[in-house]
C-alpha cells in the first residue's frame, strides 16, 4: 500500500546564471550552489539535483 504525502514537496527553484567567464547554479532556498566552467556542466549537475528531489524546477536565466 502507498501512502500519500502528508502535503506536497516544497517548490524551489535552480536558477543557471553566466557570471564572467564561469557559469552559477543556485537554488531558491539558499541551500544549493554551485560554480562550473561550462554551461554543459552546469545544467547536467542542475538537471540532476531537480530530479533527486521532487518538487524542484529548473530555470535556465537569458545571458544580459
Amino acid at each position: 500500500m502507498i501512502t500519500p504525502l502528508a502535503s506536497p514537496p516544497a517548490v524551489e527553484t535552480l536558477t543557471i546564471q553566466p557570471v564572467g567567464d564561469r557559469w552559477r547554479i543556485t537554488s531558491s532556498d539558499g541551500l544549493f550552489e554551485g560554480v562550473f566552467t561550462d554551461a554543459k556542466s552546469a545544467v547536467r549537475c542542475a538537471r540532476a539535483e531537480a530530479e533527486a528531489h521532487p518538487g524542484h524546477v529548473l530555470m535556465l536565466a537569458e545571458p544580459a
